[in-house]
């Protein structure tokens, strides 16, 4: 868990010691203390909806290691239910480099806070620029985020009603290509697209102006 600016995968979950299963295309990019996280449900009668989406603070917690890391998730945009589960779990690397992660959360399939295992497979690190933007004036109203690492991209954004609107954009040979829209127009939590590439003058704390609106850089660089 060394690298503080990663795009990852899950692998697999497994609930209550059960069989590990995979029903999601998972993207989650962690920046520097931040989180942007993306599931969608890849079969089953809910196949092209979003499982979860979070954005969030990465949190270490007391007796973590380089060894094994133990992490909490202070949640800003969250599409499940409110929980006084917190969102936090314990990691081991294992034999073949993916990352295992136990702990605790809410299973939506059973109602019930249960014990879990996911496995995690990060991206090969790759070249480019890496950046977390938050909409100002979020406060009491709707927020917002976009977020990118390398060629991998997500926006989530939240309404005061807690309507959701999100994407998950990656570049390949012919450029950008959204792979997943939610709400799109239709949402009041308006999310542009970053520019390519990432401007040089964006710096951390700055306000910049990003689709008609202003916005926060809360973490910029490149890789």
């Amino acid at each position: 868990m060394s690298s503080p600016v990663r795009a990852s995968t899950r692998i697999s979950i497994a609930w209550s010691g059960a069989g590990a299963y995979e029903d999601t295309d998972t993207l989650v990019l962690t920046i520097n203390g931040w989180s942007l996280d993306l599931r969608v449900y890849s079969g089953g009668p809910h196949k092209g909806g979003v499982e979860w989406a979070t954005v969030g603070n990465v949190v270490e917690l007391e007796g973590s290691t380089d060894d094994k890391p133990m992490l909490r998730w202070d949640h800003i945009i969250d599409t499940h239910p409110p929980s006084s589960v917190p969102d936090q779990g314990s990691f081991i690397t294992l034999p073949n480099g993916d990352v295992s992660e136990t702990g605790a959360m809410h299973n939506l399939a059973t109602g019930k806070t249960e014990p879990y295992e996911e496995v995690w497979r990060r991206f090969p690190r790759e070249q480019g620029g890496y950046c977390v933007l938050e909409r100002v004036g979020g406060d009491g109203g709707p927020k917002a985020f976009v977020g990118r690492v390398g060629s991998r991209a997500l926006g989530l954004g939240m309404d005061a009603d807690g309507v959701f609107t999100g994407w998950r954009e990656e570049k390949g040979g012919s450029g950008w290509r959204r792979v997943y829209e939610f709400n799109g127009d239709d949402g009041n939590a308006r999310l542009p697209s970053l520019p390519d590439p990432i401007p040089v003058e964006w710096k951390e704390g700055q306000e910049v102006e990003l689709g008609g609106s202003a916005w926060i850089v809360r973490t910029v660089g490149r890789l």
